[in-house]
């Protein structure tokens, strides 16, 4: 009899095949990229560099997403997740687990540890994200670039492993899944965009919010908003934004209007960028932050259940709305 529930690299080999599935580039781009890891690990002739290389790359395209301290390898019964499970969550769980609620892993949507380090590596996905939505690939391919690197920069000097010490101190199990849930919401709104076939910015309102998370979240005070246009305007060119590590570079704005986009909906969006939109009369649909990389868990759970044939319960914390789909 196959067994009822995920080990620890099997959950997470699981929500990586998941996310692949649901990667808005499509399968083929994604084993292409992952052909191209394999090959450049092997021209390495550095002895330094091949030591420290991270081999989750051969399988693993989302370096947002790793398994942080394995401190005990067993079934994965029960999850603890949340948006941002740091210091203070990881404390929480270990006084859950005092208190009988038998954890068996702690999730973290957003990166700690080495996959911190390194997030900026998946904005590289955005350069084909950004060809199908129209961009020309060179254009798309620089200033994705630029982008990726200026990141890079800003994430350099940040405490990467102090949530993870925090867990192998604790002998917790950590993880975190980034764009693997991200995948999951940016596909599941495209295709739900495409379906329902919007006219205005209200009826992408009403779209959002006739979904659970977004309910929830409206009820918080937190409700998805216009940053740019009126509830009237057409709403042309749709283009959902919610993958790919961190918001584009500023200038693919203008390749995006010069693509033909009318609209982004996207989870979270600076003023500059916004500024920008307003420069080329991009409407800003912004759905939350909190509420999207919710129903990206949520939907990233359920296809791991589905493929699997397993279960797991969910023990929710930290902004996390779980909603059971």
């Amino acid at each position: 009899m196959a067994n009822k529930y995920f080990n620890i690299n099997d959950f997470y080999k699981t929500a990586i095949d998941c996310a692949i599935d649901a990667d808005p580039r499509g399968r083929d781009i994604v084993e292409k990229e992952l052909d191209i890891v394999k090959k450049d690990y092997e021209a390495i002739k550095d002895k330094r560099k091949k030591e420290c290389f991270d081999k989750d790359n051969w399988f693993n395209p989302y370096a947002d997403s790793r398994i942080l301290n394995i401190a005990e390898d067993k079934e994965i019964k029960k999850i603890f997740c949340g948006i941002d499970m740091q210091t203070a969550e990881l404390l929480l769980a270990d006084r859950l687990n005092e208190k009988k609620a038998k954890i068996d892993l702690v999730v973290t949507h957003h990166p700690k540890g080495y996959a911190y380090a390194k997030f900026y590596e998946v904005i590289a996905m955005q350069t084909d994200k950004n060809y199908i939505n129209g961009v020309n690939v060179k254009v798309s391919e620089a200033l994705t670039n630029k982008r990726m690197y200026g990141v890079e920069r800003s994430v350099s000097p940040s405490n990467h492993n102090r949530d993870v010490t925090a867990a192998k101190l604790l002998n917790l199990n950590y993880m975190c899944m980034h764009t693997l849930a991200d995948n999951h919401v940016e596909t599941f709104l495209t295709n739900l965009v495409k379906e329902k076939n919007p006219y205005k910015l209200s009826d992408i309102l009403d779209l959002l919010n006739d979904i659970e998370e977004y309910k929830i979240s409206s009820k918080n005070n937190n409700p998805p908003k216009l940053f740019n246009g009126s509830e009237k305007n057409r709403v042309g060119k749709i283009v959902v934004d919610m993958t790919g590590g961190a918001s584009f570079d500023i200038g693919m704005i203008s390749a995006l209007a010069n693509a033909g986009v009318g609209t982004l909906v996207v989870m979270h969006l600076s003023d500059n960028h916004i500024e920008e939109c307003k420069k080329y009369n991009i409407n800003i649909v912004c759905a939350g932050h909190m509420a999207s990389d919710s129903l990206g868990l949520n939907l990233l759970f359920k296809a791991m259940k589905e493929k699997a044939k397993k279960s797991f319960e969910i023990l929710p914390a930290s902004g996390y709305i779980f909603v059971e789909r």
